[in-house]
């Protein structure tokens, strides 16, 4: 199982598109302090944890004022939701990165790949251990009708269709969400006690993944039609 580090993009989603922002700035140096805001609050998490932060801490750090941040941001659960949702992007656009070169026949391996780059920011990304996609702070952080995870697999679910030629059923969302669920719980479950990530955990999750993936498509995909033909997971 590969641990290679999905790729990340400088260009994900702007100020002015993070959820939790109070004003989105519209000069470069402003889009650069909010960076920074994001970036320190983030490495605060790992140091001290979210419950020990304070407004004047983080200002601190930032080297700004307590009103300076609130230029921007209501409070520090603002600053939360906005880091989740910059983690949000970061995570879909790795995704598609990492899915893209894919030809469709390899499904299989580009799943456990996704996987493996997804414990990857557990490793990597500071603050991602605890905040993830930020369920913590607030379930229903961009629609009150969908949860974070769901968001997430709405997104995922089209992208994996389109790529490798799935033609969804009606309950295939459904299905996607046990996909997102299982993966972010066994993942982080992988890392509570081990800083690198219990191998374990991360193996049984690609595997079970991929058998229930390949389930899926068995069960759903016509005779004869030219689809995504289900695999066996490796190992």
């Amino acid at each position: 199982m590969t641990s290679d580090r999905l790729p990340q993009s400088d260009s994900t989603a702007t100020a002015g598109e993070i959820t939790g922002m109070r004003r989105a700035p519209r000069q470069e140096r402003s889009e650069k302090r909010v960076t920074l805001i994001l970036d320190t609050f983030a490495q605060l998490i790992d140091e001290v944890g979210y419950s020990a932060i304070s407004l004047s801490l983080l200002a601190r750090r930032v080297g700004m004022s307590g009103p300076g941040i609130y230029r921007y941001f209501d409070g520090l659960p603002a600053v939360a939701r906005a880091l989740a949702t910059r983690n949000q992007e970061r995570v879909f656009e790795a995704i598609v990165a990492r899915i893209s070169h894919r030809p469709e026949a390899d499904w299989d391996e580009a799943v456990t790949d996704v996987i493996a780059g997804y414990a990857d920011f557990f490793r990597t990304e500071p603050g991602f251990r605890w905040l993830r996609l930020g369920n913590i702070i607030d379930e229903h952080q961009d629609d009150a009708a969908e949860t974070n995870r769901m968001i997430a697999a709405r997104r995922v679910g089209e992208l994996f269709a389109n790529h490798f030629n799935v033609v969804p059923r009606p309950d295939f969302g459904r299905h996607i969400e046990v996909v997102v669920e299982v993966t972010d719980s066994l993942v982080a479950r992988a890392f509570e006690l081990s800083p690198e990530g219990d191998e374990f955990f991360l193996t049984e999750s690609a595997r079970m993944v991929v058998t229930y993936v390949g389930d899926y498509l068995e069960r759903t995909r016509p005779a004869g039609s030219p689809g995504t033909p289900p695999k066996t997971p490796k190992g």
